[in-house]
């Protein structure tokens, strides 16, 4: 038996809960698969799964081999990626989730870039909102805004966008510039709806170096961000909306900052992956990327006419 083999396909039988998964990234039949682990469970005389025609669990020992066994391979691995990794370039397919604004406003115009000098690296771009399903979807790693809700996770951080605060010309003609947050409660404010609670969600500023958490209130509210954006820009309401889905309609003054000298200055931005994961050398070049993207469009939002409620937040 290959030991070594044999650790790998359980590992990845585990990891994908499923037999016919982890045996098409093998290459393997599902009967193969599957002789392959109970020839390991032979060798080492005792059950790693407990097998159901519904689903697929660890025994004690199984949890036990699992938990070492990934290890073991995210050692070899890394020890192969670090010999020679000058000369290595970076192979395979990244699968990858990001948020759907972020991904069309930021990264995915970057990503033939950062493609062109690798070759044999291929990219899968999830563009979700939301708390990734790392094993479900077979999801390499993800882009988060926020504080992960999930403790086993792996978060590295990439910088912070403000939260802008805007209205049409046209609405504020009709219905005044608010001056203080206080001033909200007299004013149409568009709501996001979270969905997570259902709700819409608070509104943050930050004053005098202390985040502020308003409950606004608007005939309008939406679950697409983009949707909010276009009734901002005809008019709709106040909005309050990350800055890189509003920088070019406010550079273009289809929007006018307001509230900007208690600007929220945004959640960190994450990149995440399960703890127990190692982090290959294809994932390593993955975050220097966004890195230097997230710089790069921090300095081009400075370039514009918008670019003073930006100062000082340089990702």
């Amino acid at each position: 038996m290959d030991r070594l083999r044999a650790m790998q396909v359980f590992v990845r039988v585990v990891e994908r809960s499923s037999f016919v998964r982890a045996a098409e990234e093998f290459g393997y039949s599902h009967g193969m698969a599957s002789s392959i682990v109970k020839e390991l469970e032979r060798h080492l005389g005792v059950e790693l799964l407990r097998r159901t025609t519904r689903r697929l669990s660890l025994t004690e020992d199984g949890q036990r081999y699992f938990d070492t066994a990934r290890g073991i391979l995210g050692d070899i691995a890394d020890l192969e990626d670090d010999i020679g990794a000058s000369e290595k370039r970076p192979r395979g397919n990244l699968r990858i989730q990001v948020p759907v604004g972020l991904s069309r406003m930021v990264v995915a115009p970057a990503l033939p870039g950062f493609l062109e000098p690798y070759p044999e690296l291929g990219m899968q771009l999830l563009s979700r909102n939301g708390f990734p399903d790392f094993v479900a979807d077979n999801i390499d790693a993800a882009i988060f805004i926020g504080e992960p809700p999930e403790q086993n996770i792996i978060a590295r951080p990439l910088g912070r966008i403000p939260f802008i605060t805007s209205a049409a010309p046209i609405y504020l003609k009709k219905h005044g510039v608010p001056h203080t947050t206080d001033d909200l409660a007299e004013h149409e404010c568009i709501g996001i709806i979270s969905s997570g609670t259902g709700t819409n969600l608070d509104w943050r500023f930050q004053v005098d170096g202390v985040e502020k958490h308003i409950v606004t209130h608007g005939r309008l509210a939406f679950e697409s961000s983009e949707a909010a954006v276009a009734a901002a820009v005809a008019g709709g309401g106040v909005l309050q909306m990350i800055a890189f889905l509003v920088a070019e309609d406010i550079a273009k003054g289809n929007l006018r900052p307001v509230l900007s000298d208690c600007l929220y200055p945004g959640a960190t931005i994450s990149l995440i992956y399960p703890k127990q994961a190692r982090m290959p050398k294809k994932l390593r070049v993955f975050e220097t990327f966004l890195r230097q993207t997230m710089k790069r469009y921090s300095q081009d939002w400075q370039s514009k006419d918008v670019g003073h409620l930006f100062a000082d937040q340089a990702l």
